[in-house]
């Protein structure tokens, strides 16, 4: 079924597609989720946003999807499963490391995607909202049907579930790219090219800029003119590292999609980044209501 965009020039307006879950830590859980991270930090830098994701028919869904409210996400989009439960993820900690495990199947799994987009200037995307068929399905025809002109892949490359096809079609219908200093050279090891920034450009890709993070050491931003623009890394005391990435790539493409150059969105996105690892927690602070 084709996806139908609505009219409209779609300046200021986000829309995210992937998961919204709960994190499970060992004494608390927070509501949590790559994709619902991106939408509340794009929400919180003034974008008006929409989540596509799907939810359980219980109360983790009901208080993710209140919290998204909270946050000032748009949420006709949030489907929910009379079925499948909201997904959970188990978080385990050693020292200031965490490792994770990812449960399922769960509802976003399930994400049957909407016939009709808001028009929008910013469209953000993944690979583990993809895992399952139905919702890689979803996928495919939203980013057919999508003309943002910016289209940012998020890698984020979450083993086992990590699949050629879906990270290949994630690089072609992308404008920017965002991978891991590893991540680099595993997409490359995967779709079989030579593991350096110039070969994202090339195959016809659509892409404009590839951002590779290197944790503690910063960022780089290649643009397809063969600049290079870096950052170094936060200088804040490491509270927790969940959701700084998701912080990144929002304030990196609400930069680009506001025209500043590559040098001032990068910085922004490192300042994004900054504020989250210096809190506990994915999530910005809740707008206060009126």
């Amino acid at each position: 079924m084709t996806v139908r965009v609505m009219d409209g020039s779609g300046v200021g307006r986000a829309v995210t597609f992937g998961e919204a879950l709960i994190d499970v830590y060992p004494d608390h859980r927070v509501v949590a989720g790559a994709a619902l991270h991106v939408a509340a930090h794009l929400a919180a830098l003034g974008r008006e946003t929409s989540l596509i994701t799907r939810l359980g028919d219980d109360s983790d869904g009901a208080l993710i999807r209140s919290t998204l409210e909270d946050q000032g996400v748009e949420t006709s989009l949030v489907e929910t499963d009379p079925e499948l439960p909201t997904g959970e993820v188990t978080i385990t900690f050693e020292g200031k490391v965490h490792s994770f495990t990812i449960h399922g199947p769960v509802a976003w799994d399930a994400i049957a995607g909407p016939d009709e987009l808001p028009a929008h200037d910013i469209f953000c995307y993944g690979t583990l909202a993809a895992r399952d068929s139905r919702s890689r399905s979803a996928l495919e025809r939203l980013l057919v049907a999508s003309r943002a002109p910016i289209r940012a892949f998020d890698v984020n490359l979450r083993p086992p579930d990590v699949f050629a096809d879906v990270v290949r079609m994630g690089l072609s219908s992308a404008t920017v790219v965002k991978v891991s200093e590893d991540e680099l050279g595993d997409v490359a090891a995967l779709l079989d090219f030579e593991a350096a920034p110039a070969a994202y450009f090339a195959g016809g890709h659509a892409i404009r800029w590839l951002c590779v993070t290197k944790g503690e050491r910063g960022a780089e931003l290649h643009s397809r003119t063969g600049e290079m623009f870096s950052i170094e890394g936060p200088q804040v005391e490491v509270v927790d590292t969940i959701g700084a990435g998701d912080a990144f790539i929002a304030g990196l493409v609400d930069g680009l999609a506001r025209g500043r150059d590559e040098a001032s969105a990068l910085e922004a996105a490192g300042a994004a980044a900054a504020s989250t690892l210096a809190t506990s927690g994915g999530l910005p602070p809740a707008p206060e209501r009126a």
